[in-house]
């Protein structure tokens, strides 16, 4: 297998972990976060995970003069952020919001 592809997929990979040490699990979120505090601080921590993974994706792809490092990565971190927005739209803060409209 070529070696821009194996560190292309670590670098998803890694992007994802990322997420889940910058953030709560899915399960805390949806059932701890019920303020808007609360809500601000996941996506402090989104936005903390997002930077991280984009500096990872870039000096990766620099380093391996391809693209694919970069791909892997942002498909990882577009994934991790439709989860976790996900589930803050589960969240008691948010649910407490469409039950009052």
């Amino acid at each position: 297998m070529d070696n821009d592809i194996i560190i292309a997929i670590f670098t998803g990979i890694e992007g994802v972990h990322a997420y889940s040490a910058f953030l709560p699990s899915v399960f805390t979120i949806k059932t701890f976060v019920e303020t808007k505090e609360g809500r601000d601080m996941i996506r402090e921590g989104e936005i903390g995970a997002t930077i991280f993974l984009l500096a990872l994706a870039l000096v990766t792809s620099k380093l391996t003069k391809s693209p694919w490092p970069a791909v892997f990565a942002l498909v990882a971190g577009g994934s991790m952020l439709a989860v976790y927005e996900y589930a803050l739209y589960r969240s008691p803060y948010c649910t407490e919001d469409r039950e009052t409209l």
